[in-house]
């Protein structure tokens, strides 16, 4: 037993930090459910959002024809109250909802972050009669443990993706991780 404990002290940390499907999902509903307090109760939530509007009169545009997308940054304080030094900025945006429309195509896409850290990525893809739906779970380190594709309610495997018609749906953790940075960038630049 005395052999063991120092590698167990060594890996303990590992354990209480590693993320668990049902850890996201818990904090995935409680961020919702504060999200939607938010909207209910206005100012006095436990939320702020800042909501950006692309298009909002719904023009077309050259080459895409109707065209538009909504951004909401749900975060739970101003991420200027603290000096960086202090505090990473990015630690206080806890959702990223986005949805877009564009002719026949439709984008619903959600970023759950923890303490600056993407835990987790849902993406509904609608287009000319198809359905895509994407999730992606991700460890504190940035590495993805589990994902899941369905094409119109087909759960995809490994193999499907090798097919011409499901390889552009094969998930890719590097691209979702640098939209994640990108929507925290601009979130933080847009305070």
């Amino acid at each position: 037993m005395k052999k063991f404990f120092p590698f167990f002290v060594l890996l303990c940390p590992f354990f209480i930090s590693a993320q668990t499907e049902t850890d996201i999902r818990n904090h995935y509903t409680e961020v919702n459910k504060q999200i939607a307090e938010s909207i209910e109760h206005g100012f006095e939530g436990s939320l702020y959002n800042n909501h950006w509007e692309t298009n909002k009169n719904g023009k077309s545009w050259p080459a895409v024809g109707n065209y538009s997308e909504i951004t909401d940054f749900w975060y739970d304080d101003d991420p200027n109250h603290l000096p960086v030094t202090e505090r990473n900025p990015k630690n206080v945006l806890s959702k990223v909802n986005m949805t877009r429309k564009a002719a026949g195509f439709q984008l619903s896409e959600e970023y759950l972050f923890k303490d600056g850290k993407l835990l987790f990525y849902y993406s509904l893809q609608a287009e000319e009669g198809s359905m895509v739906e994407t999730r992606l779970y991700f460890k504190n380190n940035g590495a993805m443990f589990k994902s899941s594709v369905k094409a119109n309610e087909l759960e995809l495997t490994p193999k499907d993706f090798l097919a011409p018609d499901y390889k552009e749906f094969k998930p890719n953790p590097g691209v979702i991780l640098s939209e994640a940075k990108a929507f925290q960038d601009l979130f933080v630049k847009s305070m």
